[in-house]
């Protein structure tokens, strides 16, 4: 089962040289995409919860903004890194991912837009609750 998919990955760079790839080494990186995976996703849930008490104030927005930014990024570095391991570099230089084409760009796409989504609901949510707040109140001071 091992060599059958090693054998995908197979390519010659000329027809006398053969190149296999070890089913460790690929079974070594699908687990390490797997964890990139896992950090990416468990970083975006925990900005939609500290979304969620920001929300319902048992946080302030300004330390859910704190809290935010590098949770965050850490979801993004996750969905970066796990984009870039399954990705393996033939002999003949061009490159093939370790599992099919399909599930890489779903996987990709569910980090990429819940990130991207999450970003703007935050924003939506301090714009109109933190600024909004701030501008009633200097109005209301004068």
């Amino acid at each position: 089962m091992g060599s059958n998919r090693t054998r995908d990955l197979t390519k010659t760079a000329n027809q006398n040289e053969v190149y296999y790839f070890d089913p460790r080494t690929l079974r070594n990186k699908k687990r390490i995409a797997g964890v990139c995976f896992t950090v990416a996703m468990l970083s975006h849930c925990v900005s939609c919860f500290l979304i969620y008490l920001a929300v319902t104030q048992k946080i302030s927005y300004y330390e859910g903004v704190l809290f935010f930014i590098p949770v965050w990024i850490i979801g993004y570095w996750g969905g970066t890194f796990f984009s870039r391991v399954l990705d393996v570099k033939l002999p003949d230089g061009s490159k093939k991912c370790i599992i099919s084409e399909s599930t890489r760009k779903t996987l990709n796409n569910v980090v990429f837009f819940l990130g991207i989504l999450l970003v703007a609901v935050w924003g939506y949510f301090y714009i109109t609750h933190c600024l909004m707040v701030e501008k009633n109140t200097q109005l209301t001071n004068q």
